[in-house]
């Protein structure tokens, strides 16, 4: 069974291009061939920056033949009384290129309708690629696009220069937006010409022979074997914290590692700093000694000639060099200019439009975590030392040196701020505030920092609802899934039992205070933030291994404090294996239930000396405090151990109550006592999000 190549030739495509191919030909591929009756097949997908391929493998010769059913008109409009065709019969049949004996009758959802068969013979399967190249270079969705060519419309990443497409030995040939799909491929731009593809299975193979590595696994493993090499012939190790190794990989098709130096007097400047120059646009590799210090030289993965080694080196280390000039040349002017000078720039900076600049940040800061710190106990001392790293924590957004690289942002602030002789706990704080920065991303180290954390994400989420910045589908412009993501871990981290709730509120005070642009009544929009950051709360308790269900049903209890929920949500995934906790599930859903279909929720129940009201009111009473006893003590065990009497006692309720009664005083009243009752369950969970799956354990 022959294999099936399709190569897309283009411009050097986008590194997140590439990974967008990566993800989507697979699906493509299935798609098109089911849409041509082909079997499912395994599918290579090799990218590069010049080229998306895709092999698929163990396609049939021909797809087989099949008798294809079209529905007409309904009998009685296909045929008069004496049985002849009409003319929509006759209409139909010529449509299909029959005649109107060779419709059939057949029964169709109730009724008769007339069908033509009709029958398709087999169809070799080189005939269809075309279809399934044009799907796939149709159906990419690339984050950013360009249009360009005959006027067909065509979207892509970057211009299409040539299509190769073959199955098996056969060439295949057809158009595709004007361009003509043929067997030869493009080498290298400065090492290979044309290539030839005599087969799928040579693919590889040919393009090698022209300096390109088609297969990005290949390539990644040719990659890091280079920079291995390198860093071990001169005794170190490479690294690569900014995570560039994945752009580098779609920026080569024939990799080769070379090792620039840095001149010595940048070393004076601070690690990162010499870090950050080398990886933010360059994508060079620092390299490390076995002490762990930074060697004075770096890596970096050619795309040119080896021959020409030297010269690419050359070339690397004077652009690293120019950067490091303009890195020494922008932290002298903030060492000179110092904290204060870069603090009162701060409020020509606008942190947004509606928000203010950048001073009124730094205060909400500030106050923030002093309330925060206050809030978990922290001692007196610590407690200033937090305000002081949220008054620090935006200060390097007047320097020169963020300006030139942003992700320095925390990092020099907390530089400066050492170097002016700030206290050790401040300084981690400043250079920790934006931890963490996603799933994997280390946590705050200290107290301190996590407060000024949290500041810096509260102040970010209350502000972007507050204004509407929401995030909605997959655009997060401001990170504010990652930003309550965060905080979420934080204080999950730290076992921080604070309500949230009135953190909330105080961060949409302090904007109301300093005049920000946002709505007088900011519960709406805080009532909407909780409900997001419980969205990520779930997320947490889900990688726990917590089910849903249980997530949603301990948010549905309202205890407060993140921590808290989280606490009762895996006690409850626990709890589902114990008798009790069913049979408050069974009286709360049935109390739910009937509660929904009660007239005046205004009413409150008031006893009226009716012995069943009273007893279920008693059995209420001695519940709920029983439950809000458990509450306090995060203790969802004993909870329901207070709350198991309560089962019974429903139970009797509806057996000796009519709450359905013809006296509307009485009715209301044992409504309200039902909601009131339901309520008391609520504290525990919420009952109704959890399925019953009592058996199916």
């Amino acid at each position: 069974m022959p294999d099936v190549l399709i190569e897309i030739g283009c411009e050097e495509l986008p590194a997140s291009a590439c990974r967008e191919a990566i993800a989507q030909v697979p699906g493509l591929v299935a798609d098109a061939l089911a849409a041509e009756r082909l079997p499912d097949a395994p599918v290579e997908v090799m990218v590069g920056p010049r080229r998306i391929a895709m092999l698929i493998h163990g396609l049939p010769e021909q797809r087989a033949g099949r008798v294809r059913e079209v529905r007409g008109p309904a009998e009685q409009a296909a045929f008069d009384t004496d049985g002849t065709p009409t003319a929509a019969a006759s209409g139909f049949a010529r449509a299909q290129g029959i005649t109107p004996d060779k419709l059939v009758l057949r029964q169709d959802g109730g009724r008769r309708f007339v069908f033509a068969q009709i029958a398709e013979p087999a169809t070799a399967t080189a005939e269809l690629v075309p279809e399934i190249a044009r799907g796939v270079v149709n159906g990419i969705r690339f984050s950013k696009n360009m249009r360009w060519g005959d006027g067909t419309g065509l979207r892509f990443s970057r211009p299409i220069r040539w299509i190769v497409a073959k199955f098996g030995a056969d060439t295949v040939r057809f158009d595709v937006h004007g361009l003509r799909a043929a067997d030869v491929s493009r080498g290298h731009r400065f090492l290979g010409g044309p290539a030839e593809i005599a087969r799928p299975d040579t693919y590889r193979d040919a393009l090698r022979a022209v300096g390109v590595i088609a297969d990005h696994v290949e390539r990644r493993e040719e990659i890091t074997r280079e920079l291995d090499a390198a860093a071990a012939g001169i005794g170190c190790t490479w690294r690569d914290p900014g995570g560039k190794l994945e752009e580098v990989l779609f920026l080569v098709e024939h990799p080769s590692a070379i090792v620039g130096d840095i001149r010595p007097e940048h070393l004076r400047l601070p690690e990162r700093v010499l870090v950050t120059a080398m990886q933010s646009h360059q994508r060079y590799f620092p390299l490390a000694r076995k002490d762990g210090s930074l060697e004075p030289r770096f890596l970096a993965v050619s795309n040119g000639d080896p021959a020409h080694a030297e010269t690419i080196t050359q070339g690397n280390s004077d652009v690293l060099d120019a950067r490091l000039q303009d890195a020494a040349f922008s932290f002298d002017r903030d060492r000179e200019a110092g904290l204060a000078a870069l603090d009162a720039r701060l409020d020509a900076i606008v942190f947004h439009k509606r928000l203010g600049s950048m001073a009124k940040k730094r205060d909400r800061l500030a106050a923030a975590a002093r309330d925060l710190a206050a809030a978990t106990g922290l001692r007196a001392d610590a407690v200033t030392a937090a305000e002081r790293a949220g008054r620090l924590a935006k200060v390097d957004q007047g320097a020169v040196l963020v300006a030139e690289f942003s992700d320095l942002q925390g990092y020099v602030g907390a530089e400066y701020a050492a170097l002016e002789g700030e206290d050790d706990e401040v300084v981690v704080a400043v250079r920790e505030h934006y931890l963490p920065e996603g799933p994997d991303s280390p946590l705050p180290s200290t107290e301190i920092a996590a407060c000024v954390a949290l500041a810096e994400k509260i102040d970010n989420l209350v502000g972007a609802f507050l204004v509407g910045e929401i995030p909605t589908g997959s655009k997060d412009p401001y990170g504010l899934r990652r930003a309550a993501a965060g905080l979420v871990r934080v204080v999950n981290d730290r076992g921080w039992d604070i309500d949230l709730a009135p953190v909330l509120a105080a961060a949409a005070a302090r904007l109301q205070a300093d005049g920000s642009d946002i709505p007088p009544d900011t519960a709406p929009a805080l009532a909407e933030l909780d409900g997001f950051i419980g969205d990520r709360v779930a997320f947490q308790l889900s990688d726990d291994g917590v089910s849903a269900e249980c997530a949603a049903a301990a948010q549905g209890a309202h205890l407060g404090s993140i921590v808290a929920t989280m606490t009762w949500a895996r006690a409850l995934d626990q709890a589902q294996s114990d008798t009790a906790f069913w049979e408050l599930w069974t009286a709360s859903t049935r109390l739910v239930r009937i509660a929904a279909r009660g007239e005046d929720t205004a009413v409150r129940f008031v006893s009226v000396g009716d012995a069943g009201e009273d007893a279920l009111a008693d059995a209420c009473g001695k519940a709920a405090a029983g439950i809000d006893r458990a509450r306090d003590a995060r203790d969802l065990p004993a909870a329901i151990i207070a709350a198991h009497p309560l089962a019974a006692a429903v139970d009797r309720f509806f057996v000796d109550v009519l709450v359905n009664a013809e006296d509307p005083l009485a009715r209301a009243r044992r409504y309200a006592l039902v909601r009131a009752t339901a309520d008391v369950l609520g504290r525990i969970a919420d009952f109704t999000t959890v399925t019953d799956q009592r058996g199916q354990r």
